[in-house]
């Protein structure tokens, strides 16, 4: 989970940019709203500083009719994502998977740190929030599995918000954690990720960290991952004496903060294997142990 920069858009801009080439009378229909998109992007900035998306659901009203609804919706589909559309400059921006001479550059999914962004996730989506379909801070660089697996989930109170990559900044803190779980029998060892929160963090600032975990099914994609970093650890370890092994693993898991940033996969899983007694002093080197602490 990284913090980024907002996009630099204004969203009315944008907006016009988008509809810029409908016929006449589509175009006419969506110039209609051009006041209402511009004020809900206020409106949401203004609850995204305020860790308040959740109180949205006036937006999520307009506008009334179903046509105009799938209207404004198509103008992400058709005006900005599509190949060729008036908003596709803006689409690839922000996504940022290029540079500006177009050529292709790699760019961190900021909602789980793993996967490469491929694609743009509505944040609040765009079925129940029509208004917001092309508003900049609403779009969010993503991977294929985040964006799918969050599907059109949309918070109903304060804990059920994810992470906002343009508004919500927690890096200080290194709150994702890991567990090393043992194996049994022919077992490889798995990790358990969860979270750790602050002591001065509240309840509903750590529901909305779990949640993101949950939305985003992290645990189980963090953990397809750790087998083949813990393979190469254990390799590593093979010519290190045991007292090395901890300030190695410590180190290894510092070269995993991106930007500062403690709440990465690799930081939690080294610095779980680092502070298990039984990985540092000759656990890394059987598949089996005698009892899994979970």
């Amino acid at each position: 989970m990284q913090h980024i920069d907002r996009p630099p858009f204004d969203p009315r801009d944008v907006y016009t940019t988008c509809i810029s080439n409908a016929r006449p009378s589509m175009r006419a229909r969506l110039e209609a709203y051009t006041d209402a998109v511009a004020n809900a992007a206020t409106v949401y900035e203004g609850a995204a500083k305020s860790q308040a998306l959740h109180t949205l659901g006036v937006l999520a009203a307009q506008p009334l009719a179903r046509p105009d609804r799938k209207a404004l919706e198509d103008v992400y589909t058709d005006r900005m994502a599509k190949e060729r559309a008036p908003g596709r400059r803006i689409y690839e921006a922000l996504k940022g998977t290029t540079d500006e001479d177009g050529n292709r550059r790699e760019n961190r999914c900021p909602l789980c740190g793993e996967g490469l962004v491929t694609t743009l996730d509505h944040h609040l989506p765009k079925t129940s929030y029509p208004l917001l379909s092309v508003v900049p801070v609403n779009l969010i660089p993503a991977c294929r599995d985040c964006n799918t697996g969050k599907r059109t989930t949309a918070p109903a109170t304060a804990g059920e918000q994810t992470l906002h990559p343009y508004f919500d900044d927690f890096s200080h803190h290194p709150w994702l954690r890991a567990r090393l779980r043992r194996p049994r029998g022919n077992e490889q060892p798995s990790v358990k990720f969860f979270v750790s929160p602050h002591s001065d963090w509240d309840d509903t600032l750590t529901e909305r960290l779990r949640t993101h975990l949950r939305v985003f099914d992290l645990d189980y994609r963090y953990s397809l991952l750790v087998s083949s970093h813990i393979a190469s650890t254990n390799h590593d370890l093979t010519m290190m004496p045991t007292n090395a092994v901890a300030p190695w693993l410590e180190h290894k898991a510092e070269g995993w903060r991106y930007r500062g940033n403690p709440n990465t996969m690799g930081y939690a899983l080294f610095k779980a294997l680092a502070s298990d007694n039984w990985y540092v002093n000759g656990g890394w080197r059987s598949s089996s142990a005698g009892t899994n602490p979970d």
